[in-house]
Parts: structure tokens; C-alpha cells; sequence
């Protein structure tokens, strides 16, 4: 629930808010960098880089009376991102766990540095995980606080 009306919400966040189409402009113009409709938006972070795992907040605002307004709100990467990174990390960890089966029936000598060649992979996933997802994710949801109350 949030204490201003539809109207006056939406306009505040299309204020701050550039088209994603326009490239030329991240981290210059406005805060956020999406889409806002009538009835909602899609926003994320307005950086100076293009990421396509950052976390996006898609909102759908309702009235409620004549100042507030009811904003159902999700935050967080895109779902076909998310889809992506999932089979990625299945792959990865069935190609590990294929390749320690036949390190422990090969012998462990041989297989070892076999295995050291994941080690750069779950780093990147360790990563991508902290400072893609987290980070973005933890700013957005705190901007979007800011916003809401």
C-alpha cells in the first residue's frame, strides 16, 4: 500500500526513468532505465554498462481510494536468465560429478588436475552469483523502498 495515488506514482517513476532502447544514455540521464505503462512498469538500475543479468523490478499498480494505491511489485533477474544460469550450473555439475567418478575409478593422481580445470568455473558461478545478482538486486530493492514508502 503506498500513499499516493496511480497517477502520481507512475509519473514520479517514468520521471526518472529512460527507455531500455536508448544506449547511449546509460548512467547518464535518469535512475532507472525500462518501461512505464499505465498500469505499471519494469525498471532496472540505470548503469553505465548493459547487463543482462541484472535485476529488474516489474511493478503493477492498482487503486485504492482516492490517495493510495496497491503496487504488487517483484524484484529480481529476468526469468529466461534465470532458466539460462540454472541448466549452466546442472551442466557443471554433471560434467563434475562425471568427471570425479572416473577420477576415483582411474585413480586419483591422473584425475586430479582434471578436476582442477572446474575450479575456474565454480569461481565465475561464485561471482556471478555475488556481484551480478546480489548486489543489484540489494540496491534496486532498496531504491524501490525508498520509493514505495
Amino acid at each position: 500500500m503506498v500513499n499516493r495515488s496511480c497517477d502520481k506514482l507512475l509519473s514520479e517513476l517514468s520521471a526518472s526513468t529512460i527507455i531500455s532502447c536508448d544506449r547511449m544514455n546509460y548512467g547518464k540521464k535518469g535512475e532507472f532505465r525500462g518501461n512505464v505503462w499505465h498500469n505499471g512498469f519494469r525498471i532496472a538500475l540505470n548503469t553505465c554498462y548493459w547487463n543482462s543479468f541484472e535485476s529488474q523490478a516489474v511493478g503493477y499498480v492498482e487503486p485504492f481510494g482516492d490517495n493510495k494505491c496497491t503496487v504488487h511489485l517483484s524484484i529480481g533477474p529476468h526469468l529466461l536468465v534465470l532458466i539460462i544460469m540454472c541448466a549452466w550450473n546442472l551442466g557443471l555439475l554433471a560434467a563434475l560429478i562425471a568427471v570425479s567418478i572416473s577420477t576415483f575409478f582411474d585413480g586419483i593422481s591422473s584425475g586430479f588436475a582434471v578436476m582442477l580445470l572446474f575450479l575456474p568455473f565454480i569461481a565465475a558461478d561464485v561471482l556471478f552469483l555475488r556481484f551480478a545478482l546480489y548486489s543489484n538486486y540489494k540496491k534496486l530493492k532498496a531504491r524501490m523502498l525508498d520509493i514505495l514508502v
